[in-house]
């Protein structure tokens, strides 16, 4: 096992991005050839949209290769139905296990520190098992591992799921929402389901949490839901929704976050853990240099 808890072949896989990235002169996204940075798909069928914006990015076998172990943390809580945008859609998030499945994924595991219960009611369950994936309530402390957070000023270190550090692929899939304390919950949010210790986070200062968090965990795809926004009363709603209709795929978490404020009308340097991920170097927030194409399912 190497240092904070990657696995040998992500280690690689790792390497071998950041190699094409020094040989090219590209940044996140171009260092694996992708002919985007974000592809955003608009249409009436949230499954659909979602293989199309990751079929814009180069497909499922872009990301996975045979043999694989792929990580998938959805935002699963409540029990409501999707329309109502407090959970990732089940249907995307079936889609993607199968996606993976297909690609050659020798396992594919969901997985979110939240109430399996309510992964039972609101359908996540189903459509994880359905595709061949295995769904994990996590809830034990073994089932995460100490890591040491870089260039932080709070977490120092961040006990980490077990899963997510020794997985080959790892796929965030968040919904775009409102949320009380960090004024939105997207992709970067979405880690607070990964490590053990939420409540910390909010006692310590909530934005630098979030975004030191996000420093420590690679991102090998995102896969944002925005079908239906959340738009107040977040995160447990129910709130204002608007029916935005779209997915948004990429491989830069502070990118997709900043791209999704738009539902919001909101700048993505007014977010604090957005700007502050920016400056620790997670990913761009700035639009204006990234390649964005859109595209109707």
């Amino acid at each position: 096992m190497l240092q904070d808890g990657f696995s040998r072949r992500r280690f690689l896989k790792c390497s071998a991005l950041l190699g094409a990235q020094t040989t090219l002169g590209f940044g996140l996204g171009r260092a694996s050839g992708l002919p985007m940075d974000l592809a955003v798909v608009t249409g009436d069928s949230p499954e659909r949209n979602c293989t199309a914006a990751v079929e814009a990015l180069g497909g499922f076998s872009r990301f996975v290769r045979e043999g694989d172990r792929v990580t998938i943390k959805p935002n699963p809580i409540g029990t409501s139905l999707p329309e109502q945008a407090i959970h990732t859609h089940p249907d995307m998030v079936g889609a993607v296990v199968k996606g993976c499945r297909d690609a050659g994924a020798e396992s594919v595991t969901v997985l979110s520190y939240d109430n399996r219960r309510n992964m039972v009611v609101n359908g996540t369950a189903a459509a994880v098992e359905g595709a061949g994936g295995v769904l994990k309530a996590l809830g034990e402390r073994e089932e995460f591992r100490e890591v040491v957070i870089p260039r932080s000023r709070i977490l120092r270190t961040e006990p980490i799921a077990i899963d997510v550090l020794e997985a080959d692929v790892f796929i965030n899939m968040p919904i775009a929402k409102h949320h009380a304390g960090a004024e939105v919950t997207l992709t970067m949010k979405n880690l607070m389901g990964i490590n053990w210790d939420r409540i910390r986070f909010h006692r310590s200062g909530l934005h630098q949490c979030i975004a030191e968090l996000a420093s420590a965990v690679r991102h090998d795809l995102v896969i944002m839901d925005a079908n239906h926004v959340l738009l107040s009363n977040g995160p447990s709603g129910p709130g204002e929704v608007s029916a935005a209709r779209q997915v948004i795929a990429g491989v830069d978490p502070v990118a997709v976050d900043a791209f999704a404020l738009r539902y919001f009308q909101r700048t993505p340097e007014s977010i604090d853990h957005i700007r502050i991920a920016h400056q620790l170097g997670v990913g761009e927030i700035d639009l204006g240099k990234l390649r964005i194409r859109e595209y109707t399912a």
